[in-house]
């Protein structure tokens, strides 16, 4: 368990979830594992090993809330002869257990999978993954410590807006989750000039906060350049909120300064990650800008990615 507890003193929360799945595989002997930590607010955080997109989107551990008095559940899964025809791969039998922190209060729930044969976890299979499970609590929290001040550093003072850093985080799990309920997301990038002038950035991160929904997520990336997460959102939403917000940020802001602002749109696409679905709204902002101060200093343009 030496890789959980280092991990886990680093701070990575990443490698924590990472070095979890693997190892609960390996101590049962297990073709796959998954890692599930419900969140107060938002989806749950997700690790797997061994599992497709399709098996991790689904409940397989089946774990009932609190767990009881159990030490674990054996999980079985049963299919019709058309789909064991289909697939022999399919998951056939598994092991959950609950994951607690130090006071013994659960935190979540670890599950290992076996694939094509039926097995029932022996004594030290089981010892050895309560022992996993015990250690992951603590190496869990101090991870979650660690991400915790790492995201209160990329808390922009001036905006009152967090950074890329956690647009970037942010926008990973919000693609995956998009894809898992097959839903649209955008991205809406907006660069608005001489921001920072007269003490006027904040005022436009409060005005780009106040006009979007209670569900999307602004973000400052420097420069004058703000971002909006758009869950639930196609390109055209995004499109409409860039036609409210413009005239007002323009029109106050070039109240005795001369201001202008570009804005550009990415939706997620089948082929796209978190890394290229910013990457395109960026090309395009960087290419509204551009034409925004090659036209006019004080115009408006809309580009859509």
């Amino acid at each position: 368990l030496r890789r959980l507890t280092t991990a886990g003193a680093s701070g990575s929360l990443e490698a924590v979830l990472r070095h979890a799945v693997e190892l609960a595989a390996e101590i049962g002997g297990a073709g796959a594992a998954m890692l599930v930590l419900p969140q107060a607010r938002g989806e749950p955080l997700v690790a797997t090993f061994g599992l497709t997109a399709e098996e991790a989107s689904r409940e397989l551990t089946g774990l009932p809330p609190g767990g009881g008095e159990a030490r674990a559940v054996a999980l079985t899964y049963r299919y019709t002869e058309a789909e064991l025809a289909r697939d022999e791969f399919r998951l056939t039998c598994g092991l959950a257990l609950r994951v607690t922190d130090g006071e013994g209060a659960g935190v979540g729930t670890l599950a290992v999978f076996w694939r094509r044969v039926e097995h029932e976890a022996t004594d030290e299979e089981l010892a050895g993954l309560e022992e996993l499970a015990a250690a992951l609590g603590p190496a869990l929290e101090s991870a979650l410590s660690f991400e915790e001040l790492r995201r209160e550093a990329d808390l922009d003072r001036e905006t009152g807006l967090h950074g890329r850093r956690s647009l970037e985080r942010l926008l990973e799990r919000e693609c995956a989750r998009a894809r898992r309920y097959d839903h649209p997301l955008s991205v809406l990038l907006l660069g608005v000039g001489a921001a920072s002038a007269n003490g006027l950035l904040r005022w436009a991160a409060g005005r780009l906060r106040a006009s979007v929904r209670a569900a999307d997520v602004v973000f400052h990336l420097g420069n004058g350049r703000f971002a909006a997460l758009l869950p639930e959102a196609s390109r055209a939403d995004a499109e409409r909120l860039a036609r409210r917000v413009q005239p007002a940020l323009t029109a106050t802001l070039a109240g005795g300064t001369r201001a202008s602002t570009w804005v550009a749109s990415a939706e997620l696409r089948s082929s796209d990650d978190a890394v290229s679905v910013l990457a395109r709204a960026e090309a395009a902002l960087a290419g509204a800008e551009a034409e925004t101060r090659a036209e006019s200093s004080l115009s408006v343009v809309e580009r859509s990615a």
